[in-house]
C-alpha cells in the first residue's frame, strides 16, 4: 500500500527515534524488551479513504485542547477545535443545557482542486496525525499535533503543484448548547413529528449568548465569545511560513469565568512559543508521550483487540490529564449537536476511569481524582442547607467545576458521588498513599456516606432500610440495590481506613451498625431485583442493580453460597429480550464473567462488543473505525464505552479484589500467548507475567508498600528468584503466600523456564493497523 511506504516514521516526518524507543529494564532476573515505536506502529490508525465525519477522523489532544479533521466536500477539509472546559455557566434551566459544553469554531482547508484521494496515519507513539490530500491540481501534506505541554494546537501544511493556492479560513460558531441546537434543528426538520423531548427543549426559555466577534490582538487573529453568564472563550491563531514553502498554523483556546481574560490568555500561550525552534517544540511535545506509554505494557495474540486497547491508552492520554480536564462524554473533541455535551455521573464517567489504576496510568487518572480533592467544598455546597454542611454530593450532570446542586427532596441522585469515590479508591488501593487516603479521600468518602445516614430509616424488622431512590435510568423504589450496594461498600471502606490508620472517627460505631444491620439486597427467582417490589423486567443497558457484583465485588465467586445467585442475576440481565443493551452492556458482561473465572464467556462478550453492528444491526449503538462510539440512533457521542472495554480485558489478565492477586484468572483458550508488565494490583503491588502456548511462564511481583501478598495462579512454581524460597508458602486452592517487604520483588518460574523476558507477542499482520478507514477495518469479521 503506497500510503504505508510514504508515511512510515522512517519517511517524511521521521526524527530517527526508533533506536531511542527501545526500553530495557532489568530487576532481579526480569527483562522488559519493547521497541515502543515499532510496537505501537502496528496499532497506528490508517486511512486509505477520506473520513467524512468526526467519528471517523484522526483525533488529537492534550487533556484540555483537542482537534480532529475530516472532509466536508470535494474542496474542503474541516479542522475541528475543542477545549474541554468551555462550558456555559447559567444557573437556570436544565443543567445539560444551562451548563453545557459550548463550541468555539473550526478551520477549513480549501483546496484549489477537487479532492480525489486521501491517505493518512495517526502515529500513536508521537501523538501526531499525518495525511496527504490529493486533488486534480496537486496535493497537500498535513501534519498535526496538540502540544502535550503547551496549550497550543499545531498544523503544518505542505502544498505542491496547483495547491499552492490552498486557503485556510476560521469559521466562528455561536456559543449555543449542543442539546438546544440539536432540538431546534430536529423541530425545524420534523415539525410536529419531532420527539416530544426535543420539542420541549427547543421551546424552553433560553438566553442566547452573543454572536462571536473576530478581531486582532497584538498581531494575532482572535475570536471572542462572550457569555451572558459572565466570562467567555477566546480563540487566537497565527499562520507562519514553514519549510519548503509550507505554512504552519498555531492555535490556542482559553476559557475564563467570571472574568473576561480568555482572549488575552490565548494570545499569551502563542507568544510563549514565539522564539522557540519548531524542532524543539515538536520534541517537547513528544517527550511526554514517550514517557507515558512505558508505564505498563499489555500484548496478546488477538492483535485487533490489542490494537483497540492501545488506542484507548492513547485516547485517554489525549483526553484528560492531571490539572486539566476530566474525561466527560466527548473529551476535548467537540460535537456541535448532541444531547449529552456534559460530564455525566450516573455511569459514564465512572466507567471511563476503571482501567487506569490497574494500567498504571495515574497521571491521567488524576484528572478526576485531584479535581475531587480540590472541589470538596463545592461538593458540600451542592447539598441543600437541611443537610447541615456535613454531606457532599452532586447531581447526575456535573461540569468541570463540579457545581452541580443536589436536587432538594430528590434522593434519586444519591449514588453519583459515592460511585465516583469507588473509582478513586481503586487508585488508592494500588498506590497505598497513606497521607492521601487519610487527609483527602477519607473526608470525601465520609461526607458522601453521610448523605445516606441522613435519610436511612429503621424498619419494624430492626434492619436499616433506604427510602425510595433510583437505579440510574431504570427507575427505583425502596431498598434500591444500586444505593444499598454503594452504602454498604462506603461504610465498609470507612471502617477499613479508620481501623488501619487508627483514626478513631466518632462515626465508626455508626458505620459498623450500618454494615451489621443494612437490609439484604432484594432478589427474586431471577436474581437481584432493581429494588424492593421492583423486578428487573425490561431490557436495559445499565447494570447498576448489579454493582455489588461489579465493580464493587461485595458479592463474589469466593462466596460459594452466592455463586448461583450471581450467575442467575447476570444471565437474566444480559439476555433479557429486547434492544436495551448497548456497548458497555457487553463490556460489563465480559467483566462480570471474568470475575467468575469464565474466560470463554468473557471472550464471547468482548467479541460481541467488537461485532455489535453485525450481530445487532437494529441496535442504536455503534463502534466507529477510530474506536469512537455513539448511541441513540448512533449520533450521540460517549467516550466511556470503548474505555470500559479495557477494564474487562484487564480483569481477564489480572484481578486483585479481596485479599488475593489473581494472574490470568479468566483467559479464553484462543488467547494462548499473553505478556503484561507494570500492571498494578491492590495492596501496592506491581505485577508482570507471560503466558505462552496456554501456560504461564513466570510471574513477577514487586511490593511498593510491604502489604501482605496472596497470589493465585494455576502455575506451580519450580524456581523462585529475588527472595528466599522460604518466603513463599503454598496455601489451599492454588494460592501462594509471599513474604515481600517494601521494595522487594519476586519472580516465580514455571518448570523449564530460565528467563523472565517481557516482549510483544507476535502480531498477526492481517490484523495490524486495522482501525481507521482502510481495507483492514472490517467490524463484521
Amino acid at each position: 500500500m503506497k500510503m504505508e511506504n510514504a508515511m512510515k516514521r522512517t519517511g517524511w516526518l521521521s526524527v530517527g527515534l526508533l533506536a531511542l524507543g527501545l526500553t530495557t529494564v532489568q530487576a532481579a532476573e526480569n527483562r522488559v524488551q519493547i521497541d515502543w515505536p515499532e510496537f505501537l506502529a502496528r496499532h497506528d490508525l490508517v486511512w486509505t479513504e477520506a473520513p467524512k465525519a468526526w467519528t471517523d477522523g484522526p483525533f488529537l489532544g492534550n487533556g484540555m485542547l483537542g482537534s480532529m479533521f475530516h472532509q466536508l466536500d470535494n474542496h474542503t477539509i474541516r479542522i475541528s477545535l475543542g477545549r474541554a472546559d468551555v462550558e456555559d455557566h447559567k444557573t437556570k434551566g436544565q443543567p445539560f443545557i444551562a451548563q453545557s459544553r459550548l463550541p468555539n469554531g473550526y478551520f477549513t482547508l480549501k483546496t484549489a482542486g477537487k479532492i480525489t484521494c486521501f491517505e493518512g496515519r495517526l502515529d500513536l507513539y508521537d501523538a501526531e496525525a499525518r495525511a496527504r490530500v490529493v486533488t486534480d491540481k496537486g496535493q497537500v501534506e498535513i501534519r498535526g499535533f496538540v502540544h502535550s505541554a503547551d496549550m497550543v494546537i499545531v498544523y503544518e501544511f505542505m502544498p505542491s503543484g496547483g495547491e499552492a493556492a490552498m486557503r485556510l479560513d476560521f469559521v466562528p460558531l455561536k456559543a449555543i448548547a449542543p442539546a438546544r441546537l440539536q432540538a431546534e434543528n430536529d423541530v425545524a426538520h420534523k415539525g410536529d413529528k419531532a420527539h416530544p423531548s426535543r420539542k420541549k427543549w427547543a421551546s424552553a426559555p433560553y438566553k442566547y449568548n452573543p454572536d462571536p466577534e473576530l478581531g486582532v490582538l497584538d498581531g494575532y487573529q482572535i475570536c471572542r465569545q462572550t457569555l451572558v453568564a459572565g466570562g467567555g472563550t477566546g480563540t487566537a491563531w497565527t499562520v507562519k511560513d514553514g519549510r519548503d514553502g509550507g505554512q504552519r498554523l498555531f492555535i490556542s483556546i482559553e476559557h475564563s469565568h467570571p472574568g473576561s481574560t480568555a482572549v488575552a490568555d490565548a494570545v499569551a500561550h502563542l507568544k510563549a512559543i514565539e522564539d522557540e525552534s519548531f524542532a524543539s517544540l515538536v520534541q517537547r511535545h513528544r517527550d511526554w508521550w514517550h514517557d507515558y506509554y512505558p508505564k505498563s505494557f499489555v500484548s496478546l495474540d488477538d492483535t485487533r483487540m490489542e490494537s483497540f486497547y492501545w488506542i484507548q491508552v492513547y485516547k485517554f492520554g489525549a483526553g484528560a490529564r492531571k490539572g486539566r480536564a476530566y474525561m466527560d462524554t466527548m473529551g476535548p473533541w467537540m460535537v456541535e449537536e448532541t444531547a449529552w455535551a456534559n460530564g455525566w455521573f450516573n455511569l459514564n464517567t465512572q466507567l471511563s476511569y476503571w482501567f487506569l489504576s490497574t494500567a498504571n496510568r495515574l497521571e491521567v487518572a488524576e484528572s478526576l481524582f485531584t479535581k475531587l480533592d480540590e472541589c470538596l467544598p463545592t461538593l458540600v455546597a451542592n447539598m441543600p442547607e437541611s443537610y447541615g454542611g456535613d454531606c457532599a454530593g452532586m447531581s447526575t450532570i456535573a461540569p468541570q467545576t463540579f457545581v452541580s446542586p443536589f436536587p432538594s427532596g430528590r434522593l434519586g441522585f444519591t449514588g453519583e458521588l459515592l460511585w465516583t469515590c469507588h473509582d478513586y479508591w481503586l487508585m488508592l488501593e494500588r498506590t497505598m498513599d497513606a497521607e492521601r487516603i487519610t487527609q483527602k479521600f477519607f473526608p470525601l468518602l465520609k461526607k458522601s456516606v453521610n448523605t445516606y445516614l441522613h435519610f436511612m430509616v429503621e424498619g419494624e424488622d430492626g434492619r436499616i432500610h433506604l427510602p425510595e431512590t433510583r437505579s440510574p435510568e431504570y427507575g427505583g423504589g425502596e431498598d434500591c440495590n444500586f444505593n444499598l450496594a454503594l452504602f454498604r461498600w462506603g461504610c465498609r471502606t470507612l471502617i477499613q481506613i479508620d481501623e488501619r490508620y487508627r483514626i478513631n472517627d466518632p462515626l465508626l460505631p455508626k458505620w459498623k451498625d450500618v454494615v451489621a444491620r443494612l437490609v439484604d439486597y432484594p432478589k427474586n427467582e431471577n436474581g437481584y431485583m432493581v429494588a424492593k417490589d421492583f423486578p428487573f423486567a425490561q431490557s436495559h443497558r445499565h447494570y447498576s442493580h448489579l454493582l455489588m457484583i461489579y465493580p464493587l465485588c461485595e458479592i463474589n465467586i469466593d462466596q460459594p453460597e452466592n455463586r448461583e445467585l450471581i450467575a442467575k442475576s447476570m444471565d437474566h440481565w444480559i439476555n433479557y429480550p429486547g434492544r436495551g443493551n448497548a456497548g458497555y452492556s457487553w463490556s460489563g458482561a465480559a467483566a462480570m464473567y471474568a470475575l467468575q473465572g469464565d474466560g470463554e464467556k468473557a471472550g464471547k462478550y468482548l467479541d460481541i462488543f467488537m461485532r455489535m453492528q453485525e450481530l445487532y444491526p437494529d441496535n442504536p449503538a455503534e463502534i466507529h473505525p477510530t474506536t469512537m462510539y455513539t448511541e441513540t440512533n448512533r449520533v450521540q457521542p460517549v467516550t466511556e464505552t470503548p474505555l470500559s472495554l479495557c477494564d474487562s480485558m484487564q480483569l481477564m489478565l489480572l484481578q486483585s479484589w479481596g485479599d488475593t492477586i489473581r494472574v490470568f484468572p479468566a483467559v479464553p483458550k484462543s488467547w494462548r500467548n499473553i505478556a503484561f508488565d507494570g500492571l498494578l494490583a491492590a495492596g501496592g503491588f506491581e505485577v508482570s507475567a507471560v503466558r505462552k502456548g496456554g501456560a504461564t511462564q513466570f510471574i513477577r511481583i514487586k511490593s511498593r508498600a510491604g502489604e501482605p501478598c496472596l497470589l493465585k495462579t494455576e502455575m506451580v512454581p519450580a524456581r523462585i528468584a529475588g527472595i528466599e524460597k522460604s518466603a513463599v508458602r503454598q496455601m489451599p486452592e492454588g494460592r501462594f503466600k509471599i513474604d515481600l517487604k517494601q521494595g522487594e520483588e519476586a519472580i516465580l518460574y514455571a518448570e523449564g523456564v530460565e528467563e523472565a523476558i517481557v516482549e510483544p507477542v507476535a502480531a498477526k499482520p492481517e490484523n495490524c493497523n486495522s482501525f481507521g478507514l482502510n481495507e483492514r477495518y472490517q467490524p463484521a469479521k
